[in-house]
């Protein structure tokens, strides 16, 4: 490993090209003639059972292509996406169809998929699907998956797909002997980025080679050549996925694969021409993933010096109607809560909680600054036991 440019200006090299108009987007991508549009019919609402999906008034779309529900899908199509990083403690796992079956659970969930000569024609035919949906009680917020009042999975008992806790040492009788004792609620709120670009995927299929290419506004181009190949039933050495300049990802572009990364190749193949999606700024405000929202009840005993003696973390995470992550987040949450600190004696514990909002993705920090910086969250109550138990020195 080299020192050579420790303490020096570090010249840059990409940025000539994009200050002068060169970067080349997933929007940009010409994968050649004849290439196709798509567009994505998605859930008005939070939470409904699907009746029945008319799509008769569709096919007479002058232009249009091909229209597919979970009900056209086949084989590993049709199932569940997976949940890419397991857990143990993830007792109840769930995740989303590339289609929706039988049911929505937020906002924004992909229903149906139509492919048409432009997205103008792709939009009108969106829009002649019918769908006939039995709207059920929803669940938003940390507080109404607590309560369980109303399920958003029915097999999911009060709400709760993962309980983990973590501790060294008698955290409660070492805050109980502390001389100044802390006890405070913290309340983070859910919040989602906005990068200049939105998702988008192009598909090319070569029948001829036997070769499928895919372009894709990603973070994760390996993950999605893995899960395209294996959904698609292809050698993944016959896949490439190739990630254009992607105009900010901050972690909603981390997913792999999101439900048009899978679809879009599939349409290109069954069609025999590129197929191309590019999500509008409506779409990504109401089915793009977000970043975390918890809550978050601590207790800390501290010396005259403000030395942690004993700290005691329970927090209640919103990861969404689904959990493609696992449990990432909130277990990096619960890591960092040490900070620097290294008390003697700590314990945290969560409960990972479903609500029928939009996934949660390991946004920037990943669940660091829940945990670094969560002073800056709003308070809820802790004033009076402050004032009673800290030093002078620190009120």
């Amino acid at each position: 490993m080299t020192t050579k440019l420790m303490g020096q200006r570090v010249q840059r090299v990409e940025d000539q090209r994009f200050l002068r108009g060169g970067g080349r987007y997933l929007d940009d991508v010409d994968p050649g003639p004849g290439v196709l549009h798509a567009a994505v019919l998605r859930s008005p609402h939070a939470h409904a059972r699907i009746r029945d999906i008319d799509v008769s008034g569709v096919l007479d779309v002058p232009g249009l292509h091909a229209v597919y529900t979970h009900d056209d899908l086949t084989g590993p199509m049709a199932e569940p996406l997976p949940v890419l990083i397991p857990h143990p403690a993830l007792t109840h796992g769930r995740t989303q169809f590339a289609l929706a079956r039988d049911e929505v659970n937020h906002v924004g969930e992909a229903v149906a998929f139509v492919v048409a000569e432009d997205r103008y024609l792709a939009e009108d035919a969106v829009d002649r699907i019918v769908v006939d949906y039995e709207v059920l009680p929803a669940v938003v917020g940390v507080a109404a998956a607590r309560a369980a009042e109303r399920l958003v999975h029915d097999d999911v008992p009060g709400n709760v797909g993962a309980r983990l806790e973590q501790a060294v040492g008698d955290a409660p009788a070492a805050i109980a002997a502390a001389p100044h004792r802390l006890e405070l609620d913290l309340e983070i709120e859910r919040s989602a980025c906005m990068p200049l670009e939105g998702r988008g995927t192009v598909a090319r299929w070569d029948p001829a080679l036997g070769r499928l290419v895919l372009w894709t506004s990603t973070q994760s181009s390996t993950g999605v050549r893995a899960a395209v190949a294996t959904r698609l039933g292809l050698d993944i050495g016959r896949v490439d996925v190739i990630t254009p300049d992607v105009g900010g990802g901050f972690g909603v572009k981390i997913v792999h694969p999101w439900p048009e990364e899978l679809l879009v190749p599939m349409a290109a193949r069954a069609l025999g021409r590129p197929v191309k999606f590019v999500e509008d700024r409506r779409e990504h405000f109401v089915s793009s993933a977000h970043e975390r929202g918890q809550v978050q009840h601590v207790e800390v005993g501290f010396d005259d010096d403000g030395r942690l003696l004993g700290l005691d973390v329970e927090f209640w995470h919103d990861h969404g109607a689904y959990t493609p992550y696992g449990l990432i987040v909130p277990i990096i949450t619960s890591t960092q809560l040490l900070g620097p600190y290294k008390p003697g004696a700590y314990r945290v514990a969560f409960s990972s909680l479903y609500t029928n909002t939009v996934i949660v993705t390991p946004y920037r920090g990943a669940g660091r600054p829940r945990a670094a910086s969560p002073w800056s969250a709003r308070w809820t109550r802790s004033r009076a036991t402050w004032a009673a138990t800290a030093p002078r020195s620190a009120r």
